[in-house]
C-alpha cells in the first residue's frame, strides 16, 4: 500500500512549532489576565508553593515571558527553511498585479513601436524577482508630488532569436532616433565595437493611493489564500494585538 503524501511540499520545523505554541499561549494569557483583573495568589513549582503577595510581580513576569517568547519566535522564524519561498509568494500577490499595470502603461507610452517586439525593465528592485540587466541602475520609485510617484524604466528590443528579424531591431532603433522621441534617453552600448544603444530610458508617473490599494488587496488575497500566512506570520499579528490590549488595559 502506497504511503499517503501531503498535498503541500513543506513542513514547519519542530523548533518553530514549539516557539509558536509558546508565543500564542502567552499572547492569549497576557491580555486575559490584565483585562479581567485576574490575580495569582499561589504558584506551585515542582511541589514548592510560592505565595504571591504583590500582584505586580506576576504582571511583570508575564511581560518578561511575552518578550522572551516573541524574541525566540522571531529568531526561529528568521532561520526557517521556507521563509524565502514565503517572501516570493508575497511578492506574487502584492507586486505582480502592480507590475502588470506598470508594464501595460510603459508599453502604451511606447505605442509607436511594435508592442510584441519591445521588452520592458524597471529599475525598482521590487520588480526584479525574475532577475535584471546589470547594465541598468537600481533606483526605487520616488515621490514627486503629494500622492504621486515616479518610476524609472527602460525598453529594449527582443533578441533576434525570439522570432524577430534583424531589420526589426534596426527599425526599433531608427524609430527612437526621430526628433519626436528624444525623451527616450539611450544608454550607449558597452560593446568594444560600438553599435546602437541597447536600452532607452523613460519615466512613469502614477497615483500612490491607487498603488497602495492594489498592494492592500494583494496582501488580503495572500492572507486568505496561503497557509504561509497562518503558519509563519499570523502569530506576529496575534502577539501585536495582545501587546496593544495589555497596554490599553494599563492606560485606560
Amino acid at each position: 500500500m502506497a504511503e499517503d503524501r501531503k498535498a503541500r511540499y513543506r513542513d514547519i520545523s519542530d523548533g518553530l512549532l514549539r516557539q509558536r505554541r509558546n508565543l500564542l499561549l502567552i499572547s492569549f494569557l497576557m491580555p486575559l489576565f490584565f483585562l479581567s483583573g485576574g490575580s495569582v495568589e499561589k504558584i506551585n513549582i515542582l511541589g514548592t508553593i510560592i505565595i504571591v503577595k504583590s500582584p505586580d510581580v506576576v504582571k511583570y513576569s508575564l511581560v518578561m515571558l511575552f518578550t522572551y517568547f516573541l524574541l525566540r519566535y522571531w529568531q526561529y522564524y528568521k532561520e526557517e527553511t521556507y521563509i524565502k519561498d514565503m517572501h516570493r509568494k508575497m511578492q506574487d500577490y502584492i507586486y505582480k498585479r502592480e507590475f502588470s499595470y506598470l508594464n501595460k502603461k510603459a508599453r502604451e507610452k511606447a505605442n509607436f513601436l511594435n508592442s510584441n517586439f519591445i521588452r520592458v525593465s524597471f529599475t525598482d528592485p521590487k520588480y526584479h524577482w525574475n532577475g535584471r540587466h546589470v547594465a541598468l541602475p537600481v533606483n526605487k520609485a520616488r515621490a514627486i508630488f503629494p500622492f504621486m510617484r515616479e518610476c524609472e524604466f527602460y525598453i529594449y528590443p527582443a533578441n533576434a532569436g525570439e522570432g524577430h528579424k534583424l531589420e526589426d531591431i534596426e527599425k526599433f532603433h531608427f524609430q527612437l532616433t526621430k526628433p519626436e522621441n528624444t525623451n527616450w534617453h539611450p544608454i550607449n552600448s558597452s560593446e568594444p565595437t560600438g553599435g546602437p544603444p541597447r536600452f532607452y530610458r523613460e519615466y512613469l508617473r502614477y497615483s500612490i493611493l491607487k498603488f497602495n490599494l492594489m498592494r492592500f488587496a494583494g496582501a488580503c488575497r495572500y492572507m486568505l489564500s496561503e497557509s504561509y500566512f497562518t503558519d509563519y506570520q499570523l502569530p506576529f499579528i496575534i502577539s501585536g494585538l495582545s501587546a496593544a490590549a495589555t497596554i490599553y488595559a494599563n492606560i485606560i
